[in-house]
């Protein structure tokens, strides 16, 4: 596939990560299993998106952590809080969307959810994704893990639902200081797998960044991590500018 054949300067290791999954095998550093860290009924969330599938076709589907599980639509949470309502609804007026943010999980959660139905049965005009936090700041994976992990997600997203196209969202800054250099390098990872064809990047994150710093601006997040309503508005503004570039039907009300 094109996108695993773009590489950033002076990095050979998307290539091991190509010849891994040509090979179908996944990156030795991904688990593809459930969440154990189950604060709000992780299960039960799945469920609820696979019986939404049974109910909706959406136009567009938003994999993430807390990140874009607290920021709004449908399937809602009653345990989780609900921060960028406001934006969430103006980013996609218009326009079906389920939300597959999921708090606490990894890339590799995500990629069970998927292998377990949760794009069986639709196929979004476009697939947002935005993960590895988690992994930098909770588990403590290596940019190289990260990149590694996500080319993994992006091809058994591409065989789920091959017609739709999906539009990596970067990580997002967050306030503790050495976890700035990995984000950053992980970013340019997941910048390096998008083809402009089927597979692209945004990487609305830059506009969080306090003036002269690489960590967030305390002024548009909840905690060192979560973003307030304010960062919402800001990354929706980003997102919905390469939604409009890479999506004809897209409109923003």
């Amino acid at each position: 596939m094109k996108f695993f054949s773009k590489i950033f300067t002076g990095t050979a290791l998307l290539c091991v990560s190509s010849a891994m999954l040509f090979a179908g095998t996944l990156p030795k550093t991904l688990k593809s299993e459930a969440h154990s860290r189950d604060a709000y009924g992780w299960a039960n969330r799945h469920a609820a998106v696979l019986e939404r599938n049974k109910l909706v076709k959406p136009d567009y589907v938003f994999f993430g952590d807390s990140i874009t599980h607290w920021w709004g639509g449908q399937p809602k949470c009653d345990v989780m809080p609900v921060v960028g309502a406001d934006s969430w609804e103006k980013l996609f007026a218009g326009h079906v969307v389920t939300n597959c943010g999921f708090g606490f999980d990894y890339i590799d959660n995500a990629y069970y959810r998927v292998e377990n139905g949760e794009l069986d049965g639709i196929a979004p005009r476009v697939i947002l994704v935005n993960l590895g936090t988690n992994n930098i700041g909770h588990r403590g994976d290596s940019s190289e893990a990260c990149g590694d992990n996500m080319a993994a997600f992006v091809q058994l997203l591409r065989e789920k639902s091959p017609k739709s196209k999906i539009l990596l969202v970067g990580v997002y800054p967050r306030r503790e200081k050495q976890l700035a250099e990995i984000i950053e390098k992980t970013n340019l990872r997941y910048a390096a797998l998008a083809d402009g064809e089927h597979v692209f990047f945004v990487n609305p994150g830059t506009f969080l960044l306090a003036a002269g710093s690489k960590t967030a601006n305390p002024e548009l997040m909840r905690d060192s991590v979560h973003l307030n309503a304010a960062g919402y508005r800001v990354i929706a503004a980003k997102i919905a500018e390469k939604l409009a570039e890479i999506d004809p039907l897209y409109t923003r009300k």
